[in-house]
């Protein structure tokens, strides 16, 4: 279908005429489909106006083209939330367990409180799942109607080079393209950004605070255990959080696991400078130097 005859339909959220796509290219809500068959339209030689965010009522009166338009704002604050409130709710695990090895927990609070920031847990990271997938199919669908209007206007190009359309016609669908096009090129930026913090569990976390959440659990367990072992607290509390404890701590060491074994390997060197300096193949001078150097090598895997 040539740029001239490129049909279009009215999107029901936003009210703009936008290309027969799955998503509207201004709000992002899903287009008509078999449901409700769609009016189509032909395009009429006027500009297309701004993208309107998702979520916010269309304005009263026509806006006015903008080349500069941003993406739409509200899909990464809502990712941001959602990672956010993932963060948290691992957060709050990991402090709980602290309170409870330390006995300022009953073991009926413990276990309600437990119960509560795991199904609400679980319930978030569903959600990301369903994000994922979903704003991978709209990035998908964007790419695809980005390529089609790329090649729309390389044919209306040629269509005008060769004497078929006249420079007005040639302006005016032409400025229409490249306006859909820079609206497309904003929501493929703001959907690549969304997806790329969703792929970040615990973005938001410096690795210094992830190893500290690690080693927390890691020590409130053990320490749970032997209270177990001790006969200070029912066995039933641990057997309820084992399996989810253990997944917990596994997940929490792969978002660092090649920064400890980066520092592994600094200290090994620093102990293998020691040992080099005691039989006496390098100088104390040496020695404090290489020793300064690797101290703040380990220093910046946490930082």
């Amino acid at each position: 279908m040539s740029g001239s005859d490129e049909i279009r339909i009215r999107c029901p959220n936003c009210g703009k005429r936008v290309p027969a796509m799955k998503y509207c290219i201004y709000c992002g809500a899903q287009l008509p489909t078999a449901v409700q068959p769609p009016r189509l339209e032909r395009p009429q030689p006027i500009e297309a106006p701004p993208p309107v965010p998702p979520l916010v009522p269309p304005p009263t009166q026509a806006a006015q083209p903008s080349p500069a338009a941003p993406p739409p704002v509200g899909l990464e604050g809502e990712i941001a939330a959602l990672m956010s409130n993932i963060s948290a709710l691992y957060s709050r695990k990991v402090a709980l367990f602290r309170l409870f090895q330390s006995g300022e927990v009953s073991e009926s609070v413990f276990m309600k409180l437990y119960n509560e920031y795991s199904g609400k847990l679980s319930e978030l990271l569903n959600t990301r799942v369903r994000r994922l997938e979903d704003l991978r199919r709209r990035l998908e669908e964007v790419n695809r109607r980005l390529s089609e209007v790329a090649l729309n206007i390389e044919e209306l190009s040629v269509r005008y080079k060769i004497g078929e359309i006249d420079l007005n016609t040639f302006s005016q669908k032409s400025e229409r393209l490249k306006v859909e096009q820079r609206e497309l090129e904003n929501m493929a930026k703001s959907i690549r950004s969304s997806l790329d913090r969703l792929e970040k569990m615990l973005g938001d976390k410096p690795p210094s605070e992830i190893k500290s959440m690690e080693d927390g659990l890691r020590g409130a367990y053990e320490a749970i255990r032997k209270m177990v072992e001790d006969g200070k607290i029912s066995s039933g509390v641990l057997e309820s959080v084992r399996v989810d404890v253990e997944e917990t701590l596994a997940f929490l060491d792969s978002l660092i696991r090649d920064r400890k074994e980066r520092e592994r390997l600094l200290r090994e060197d620093l102990e293998a400078l020691q040992a080099r300096y005691k039989i006496g193949e390098i100088t104390i001078e040496e020695y404090e130097r290489r020793k300064k150097e690797i101290q703040e090598e380990i220093g910046k895997v946490w930082s």
